[in-house]
């Protein structure tokens, strides 16, 4: 299957008795295999146009495409293969995704960034209001290339690898496809002409003011927040470490207000700052520790969220404007 974005091959066992092509609409084949009884076999048949699909007593009849109407799946020119885990690729990508772009209008940024640096496979995504970036060591020795993967891509070659047993999978990048390969499966991605952003650079070199909490407290606690965040999903966090306070606020003139204080530990600056409810809330199922690291670079800069003892994931957010 593809949609000249993402192309899929895959093989599986059948007792075949005669060999053949044909293409066949796929909301339909799968509309008709979700309905059918549960057999443990499907017998099909080509026959003049049209292919004869048998699952128990039932028997359906589907025309089928053109085989010319169909394109290509296209192969890679590069002969260069990496082997690499699969749980690297989909914890990579699983750990970054929610943070690209939705609108299409800049392509680099409804993607995932994927390089190699320093023994670590690094995936990046960003909408230029929140940034997230994952690090997992893998050693090589040929360079892999840079690539810019379309983040709905990026999301249906998690959902097929998650389908595999665990083990490695090769990958072979060209000038515009991103090839994975394992045993029976062929996925390749189309990747985006162009450049990602220079994100390193605006990544903050020094914190003002700092608060260590624990994971499940502040996810929690901006849980409730959320119910009485605005219609822009507003909260606002103030930390005060001379009062040794850290408390999260929301208000929605329709619905109430709420204050609700935190356990943490805080140093640094007196600071009042307001997040979008959802762009803090996302980071949580990227961070594993117990705790999080909250460092802010000062009044309308950027936040770095970090799991505490956890160097290989970085959440960078923008403040809203009051």
């Amino acid at each position: 299957a593809t949609n000249l974005e993402l192309g899929i091959k895959r093989g599986i066992a059948a007792d075949v008795t005669q060999g053949g092509r044909v293409a066949i609409p796929a909301h339909v084949l799968l509309t008709t295999l979700k309905t059918a009884p549960q057999q443990t076999k499907v017998t099909l048949k080509a026959d003049e146009g049209t292919v004869v699909l048998s699952v128990g007593g039932a028997r359906t009849t589907i025309h089928t495409v053109p085989l010319d109407d169909f394109p290509n799946i296209p192969e890679p020119d590069s002969t260069v293969h990496h082997r690499i885990p699969i749980q690297t690729v989909t914890q990579g990508i699983r750990s970054v995704l929610y943070s690209a772009s939705t609108s299409l209008i800049k392509p680099e940024l409804a993607s995932v960034y994927l390089y190699h640096q320093d023994g670590h496979l690094l995936f990046v995504a960003t909408d230029s209001f929140r940034l997230a970036e994952k690090k997992i060591p893998h050693k090589t020795d040929e360079p892999i290339p840079d690539v810019i993967m379309p983040a709905r891509n990026a999301a249906e070659l998690v959902k097929v690898l998650e389908t595999q047993p665990h083990g490695d999978v090769q990958v072979t990048v060209d000038r515009d496809q991103y090839v994975v390969q394992k045993e029976g499966l062929y996925v390749t991605s189309r990747i985006i002409d162009g450049s990602f952003p220079d994100y390193k650079s605006i990544l903050p070199t020094e914190t003002k003011t700092e608060a260590v909490v624990l994971k499940e407290d502040l996810h929690n606690t901006l849980k409730k927040t959320h119910v009485f965040s605005d219609k822009f999903g507003q909260v606002t966090l103030h930390i005060y470490p001379a009062k040794k306070t850290f408390t999260i606020s929301a208000r929605n003139s329709g619905v109430g207000e709420v204050f609700d204080s935190l356990d943490a530990a805080l140093t640094g600056e007196d600071l009042d700052v307001s997040f979008n409810h959802r762009y803090l809330t996302d980071v949580f199922q990227s961070i594993s520790s117990d705790s999080v690291t909250l460092a802010f670079a000062g009044h309308g800069k950027p936040l770095i969220i970090k799991g505490v003892g956890d160097a290989t994931f970085t959440y960078l957010v923008m403040p809203m404007n009051r």
